[in-house]
């Protein structure tokens, strides 16, 4: 009996410090959280007569018939946006106001596109639907995808329907002209590229900035003034950051000029910091 005893009180023992250890076990160390951040490039584009477009994207504005919709055919190595108004709200047309390329990551990429219904004063012919079709230039990555926004147009007054040159949108460049501003609320300089060099996409730019609202717009611009590619930077409001990025954009057809800017918002208008002329490739 006593021996029994003994042996039990062995085993409660032995269990109990085997369960200790467990208690003890530390779990797995936490995995640090990668953050990746979306790279958005603006995309340039222009408004076409749909008896000039592909079969492909007439054969789906066929489809559309009388409704009000909107879609994206891919003919080519081209991207064309649809915009259908049905008979019924023939008197607004739709127009577009602004295209990105988000890259959330490297293996997939949208368009995020931006737009507006307008009124027209020059309607068109009754039980006629109105339709849009906007072709979206070369682009830098290939899409999986297309996101529309929309805002219908604000006030009383009409927007005279435009008929002649293609719609294309973008921020203009600045003038050659010194600064307006009453006083400056940044600095910048652009290190890489250097003046007058010739660039492909991605293109990197090397600088340093520094502005009162903690932040800076790296941008290129053709020399229309058509943002190109852009990103904003988080600087130091009195000390200056240096900081290395990219910018993506669709090749052109034949080298153009274009500019390396960094810009930033002062009141109600863009502050230019820093403007690099480069060869685009």
């Amino acid at each position: 009996m006593r021996r029994s005893i003994l042996l039990m009180v062995c085993l409660f023992l032995v269990g109990g410090m085997f369960g200790c250890t467990v208690a003890r076990k530390p779990g797995p160390a936490a995995k640090p959280r990668t953050v990746v951040v979306p790279e958005t490039t603006r995309v340039s584009f222009e408004r076409i007569d749909p008896a000039r477009a592909p079969q492909a994207v007439k054969d789906v504005a066929r489809a559309l018939d009388d409704t009000n919709a909107s879609t994206w055919v891919r003919a080519g190595n081209d991207i064309y946006l649809l915009f259908n108004t049905s008979s019924h709200n023939r008197g607004y047309r739709a127009e577009v106001t602004e295209i990105s390329q988000r890259t959330p990551r490297p293996e997939f990429s949208w368009l995020d596109v931006k737009a507006r219904y307008i009124r027209q004063t020059r309607q068109a012919p009754s039980n006629a639907p109105v339709l849009t079709v906007v072709r979206v230039s070369r682009l830098a990555r290939p899409v999986s995808g297309v996101a529309f926004q929309f805002d219908r147009e604000k006030g009383p007054g009409t927007v005279p329907m435009q008929t002649t040159e293609p719609q294309t949108t973008g921020e203009p460049a600045p003038a050659g002209s010194p600064e307006t501003s009453p006083r400056v609320e940044g600095e910048a300089s652009i290190d890489e590229p250097a003046p007058g060099r010739e660039v492909t996409s991605p293109v990197k730019v090397v600088g340093r900035a520094r502005h009162s609202t903690g932040e800076v717009r790296v941008r290129l611009v053709d020399e229309r003034g058509m943002v190109l590619s852009e990103k904003t930077i988080a600087v130091g409001r009195e000390s200056f950051t240096d900081f290395e990025t990219s910018l993506s954009y669709g090749p052109p057809a034949s080298p153009k000029k274009g500019f390396v800017e960094i810009v930033a918002r002062a009141g109600d208008r863009d502050q230019n910091l820093a403007r690099v002329p480069v060869i685009l490739k």
